[in-house]
């Protein structure tokens, strides 16, 4: 099945963000939520929805994400994404384009992916950011079903994600670029940095360009310091090139790096609003 979600967001008259456009086929439904956030004062919240039972043999998904100026933007998942068993040769594929424009923020957390026995997934998600703009966009990966003992058995997986900065010129400035590329049949992914014995596999990737690389280490040593002990975790958080920083955890439950993430981004998210008081 050929899905697609494109949405769009804009101020209202009293500055507040809301959809500007939103267009959506089956499994897809977006719905917006009451309640604005709490740290973001104009941020609208929003939860992706699928009817699906899945991700099935053939399917194309297609999502595009698009913030106008100074609008904010959270979106979270109903459930978890299961890519289910396939035939030999056959795959899923998921493209998403994300594009910021100046001074917008967006927080995006789907719920964890799970890849079952024999199932074969290819994503490819590329975000470009205008000038001042910030991104809070985490991904969960599970090896499989590993309450059934299921573990590695599928074929392939991969995620490339690539985020630009957009520059006055036109030309866009690369910022992140990042490839998790599996093939459980040739490679020992139980290996030293790889997953070891691990079975839950997260990266949360955080972008402010309004920020400088000096206030970006610092926030780095604050989150270090105060998830340094987390239990049951192998916890990395490290300052990119330029204005951002990424976490990478590996854990042995879905819901623990869930959590965790959705805590990061909500420190995140009030290190800005305090800022602007």
């Amino acid at each position: 099945m050929n899905s697609k979600l494109s949405l769009s967001t804009k101020l209202s008259s009293n500055g507040k963000t809301q959809l500007a456009e939103y267009f959506a086929t089956p499994p897809f439904k977006v719905m917006t939520l009451p309640n604005y956030s709490v740290h973001w004062k104009n941020g609208l919240n929003a939860m992706q929805m699928s009817s699906s039972p899945g991700l099935l043999a053939g399917d194309l998904l297609e999502i595009d994400i698009s913030l106008a100026k100074s609008t904010a933007l959270s979106i979270n998942t109903q459930a978890f994404t299961r890519v289910q068993t396939m035939n030999e040769g056959e795959s899923a594929m998921q493209t998403t384009k994300i594009s910021l424009a100046e001074n917008s923020r967006l927080f995006y957390l789907p719920h964890p992916l799970v890849l079952h026995k024999d199932s074969v997934f290819k994503q490819q998600t590329q975000i470009e950011m205008g000038e001042q703009s910030e991104l809070i966009y985490g991904e969960i990966v599970a090896i499989g079903r590993v309450l059934n003992d299921e573990r590695f058995a599928f074929r392939q997986f991969s995620s490339h994600l690539k985020i630009y900065a957009l520059q006055n010129d036109g030309k866009k400035r690369p910022l992140v670029s990042d490839c998790i590329q599996w093939l459980p049949s040739k490679m020992n992914l139980t290996a030293l940095s790889q997953m070891e014995n691990y079975s839950h596999q997260g990266a949360l990737t955080y972008l402010n360009l309004a920020k400088s690389n000096a206030e970006i280490k610092q926030q780095v040593q604050a989150l270090q310091q105060q998830f340094a002990d987390e239990k049951d975790l192998l916890l990395g958080i490290s300052l990119l090139n330029e204005s951002g920083l990424m976490v990478r955890v590996l854990g042995h439950r879905a819901e623990t790096i869930q959590q965790l993430f959705e805590k990061i981004g909500e420190q995140l998210k009030s290190i800005e609003f305090l800022s602007q008081i």
